[in-house]
């Protein structure tokens, strides 16, 4: 069985707007492909005017999530880079020890990116057996993109909603801050988790190897960036974490 979630739908934020956002235990899953009709993809059947896509938010005012952190320079650790081995998408961005601002481990405090309140919170989960692990590679490869193999893969996790429809994911965490549960507000820079390695392959073949933490901001049904090109994502980001 994988591994368990404390979810909640939950509203508010830190800028005066409501919102109900309600999160799905298995991730929010991705906009279906539509081919040769307009609509959310853009296409459109001879004849038809293609409806642009809508540009993407500005969203300012984050923090990183790791005290002293920073973007990475390789596009491969950004959202919208391929992920071969469950035959997906990265949605976020890994920070990792190395290609960052400062030194990243097991236990490292992660924080929240803004203020907000906690939808969900995994003090429950348990870790990947090497049976779990090799059911999901089987899966991955044999199906595609599925939400609840995503979930699997993205290990213990803390979701915090900013309202408006934005929340951020903290993912392959070791744990969860004391008093962190699913209905409590938080303050930008407040610990929530630490960092860890749950969720990844490495995790049951060579535990130790891959700390670090993957953080994501996903807009309504969307994570940012999605569908844009290296350089347009990394633009989002640098929006994101200034001020």
């Amino acid at each position: 069985m994988l591994a368990g979630a404390v979810v909640a739908a939950a509203s508010g934020g830190d800028d005066g707007l409501s919102s109900a956002v309600k999160v799905e235990l298995l991730g929010t899953p991705r906009p279906a492909e539509t081919s040769g009709v307009a609509g959310a993809t853009g296409q459109a059947t001879a004849g038809q005017t293609a409806t642009p896509r809508p540009a993407p938010p500005v969203l300012t005012g984050f923090v990183y999530p790791i005290d002293g952190g920073c973007l990475p320079e390789d596009d491969a650790l950004m959202a919208g880079a391929p992920r071969d081995y469950r035959n997906g998408i990265h949605e976020g961005v890994d920070f990792y020890d190395a290609d960052n601002c400062t030194s990243i481990g097991l236990g490292t405090e992660v924080l929240a990116a803004r203020p907000g309140t906690v939808i969900r919170a995994d003090w429950d989960y348990q870790e990947l057996t090497p049976e779990e692990l090799a059911d999901l590679e089987e899966r991955s490869q044999l199906d595609g993109f599925d939400p609840e193999i995503e979930d699997a893969y993205r290990g213990r996790q803390v979701w915090v909603d900013h309202g408006s429809g934005v929340v951020t994911r903290y993912a392959h965490l070791s744990g969860v801050a004391e008093e962190i549960e699913v209905g409590k507000r938080v303050n930008k820079g407040e610990p929530i988790a630490y960092v860890g390695e749950s969720g990844t392959p490495e995790s049951v073949n060579d535990p130790g190897y891959e700390y670090h933490l993957h953080f994501e901001i996903r807009v309504g049904d969307e994570y940012l960036g999605e569908g844009l090109s290296p350089d347009e994502v990394r633009g989002l980001y640098e929006e994101a974490f200034s001020e």
